[in-house]
């Protein structure tokens, strides 16, 4: 094998086209690692591992900008873990799909429709639920616009209070995130805590130890240990049983409801006799005006609609009271005011889905809009929908 290769060269080796790697340098995504005498652009082993990971991701339906974003974090371990998890990410759901169509094979006529809609669901949420998981800094833009509530207790210590906490609990949390729960509510904490925190994503879960990490001092002097754990939501198992507490923040609506209804059924196996289930989530007018600020710029940009009849405020009770024989619900009064504009667009373009590609499309358009219709003297207002539900028996 050759040291260092032409983009032609280049090219012919990784069956893409002469264009495609001219195309990719004027980028900026790869570049010639020297140039001879002659002027030829000469690429080395480096530069082809990076075109392998640009590939990849391309096949994985990354768009060029977010490429960029994840070659600057130049960790060939990291990314090619990363890789290994979406590809796992889309096999499983593939998986799914292709039972999901077996299956309707062998239905009677009058339930083939609920199977269909059933496999529209999953093959609707396909990018969306990998690219939600895979890319902690999209969960973080998304936390930070919370920075302009106008509730004196923000969202975390809200939740915190309704869970109630006490020396000596087990708690079990589903699908973590970055753990940004538990560093905001650290100091809060009492003693002698195990937490035990699951996520379908590796790549969440080094982030979350990562944060916990940052931590370390608080947790340690309060004995607080945490158990880190990769698990699918949707074929939730786990050795360990008895938790007083098993959380679900925020993400029960990336669930299929026939899964949801198996875990709530495998939650209940795993509390204690006294424990509870606590689950936050959103309601149908949650962030309403800037979808409709978004809209109003193209009405043919498609706003996010995963949350939608899956579990949210208005039905995560109903659902509930299948497995639980008491449920309670209670939403936090609290809205937005945000008077940075880029704040907003930070928050648009880390949505899963097409709406990010759209908005980047027409980038100084919608920058432009935005700074129009946001500023200090005149703060944008968004209605915050969101709650947490209480579950035991």
């Amino acid at each position: 094998m050759k040291e260092f290769y032409t983009a032609g060269e280049l090219a012919k080796l990784t069956g893409v086209s002469y264009k495609t790697i001219r195309y990719y340098v004027d980028k900026e995504l790869i570049e010639p690692e020297y140039i001879t005498d002659s002027g030829y652009r000469m690429y080395g082993k480096r530069m082809l591992e990076i075109l392998q990971r640009i590939l990849l991701l391309k096949y994985l339906d990354f768009s060029l900008d977010d490429i960029k974003d994840i070659l600057k974090k130049d960790d060939s371990i990291a990314v090619f873990k990363k890789q290994e998890e979406l590809l796992q990410a889309q096999k499983n759901h593939l998986e799914q799909v292709l039972l999901a169509v077996k299956e309707i094979q062998n239905v009677e006529e009058n339930e083939k429709w609920d199977k269909m809609l059933n496999i529209i669901n999953m093959t609707s949420r396909k990018e969306e639920l990998i690219k939600q998981y895979i890319k902690g800094e999209n969960l973080q833009k998304r936390i930070n616009i919370h920075e302009y509530s106008t509730s004196k207790v923000d969202w975390y210590h809200w939740v915190f209070e309704k869970l109630q906490l006490k020396n000596d609990m087990k708690i079990l949390e589903v699908g973590c995130g970055n753990a940004c729960f538990w560093t905001s509510v650290c100091k809060e904490l009492p003693d002698n805590l195990e937490i035990i925190l699951t996520d379908n994503s590796e790549g969440m879960l080094n982030e979350a130890r990562e944060e916990i990490q940052k931590y370390s001092n608080i947790f340690d002097r309060k004995k607080i240990k945490f158990t880190f754990l990769q698990k699918d939501a949707e074929e939730f198992s786990i050795a360990e049983k008895d938790f007083d507490i098993i959380m679900a923040n925020h993400m029960l609506y990336h669930i299929s409801n026939e899964k949801r209804q198996s875990l709530f059924e495998k939650c209940v196996k795993l509390l204690n006799p006294n424990g509870v289930f606590f689950a936050t989530t959103v309601g149908q007018t949650h962030f309403k005006e800037l979808f409709e600020l978004i809209e109003n710029f193209d009405k043919r940009i498609e706003v996010p609609n995963w949350i939608s009849e899956n579990f949210e405020l208005e039905n995560g009770e109903k659902q509930l009271k299948k497995v639980f024989s008491k449920v309670s619900v209670e939403e936090q009064k609290n809205d937005l005011l945000v008077s940075d504009p880029e704040a907003i667009y930070q928050y648009v373009i880390s949505l899963p889905g097409s709406i990010s590609i759209t908005i980047k499309e027409y980038d100084k358009e919608f920058r432009k809009y935005l700074t129009a219709n946001i500023s200090q003297d005149k703060p944008f207002f968004i209605h915050k929908s969101a709650g947490i539900f209480k579950a035991c028996n």
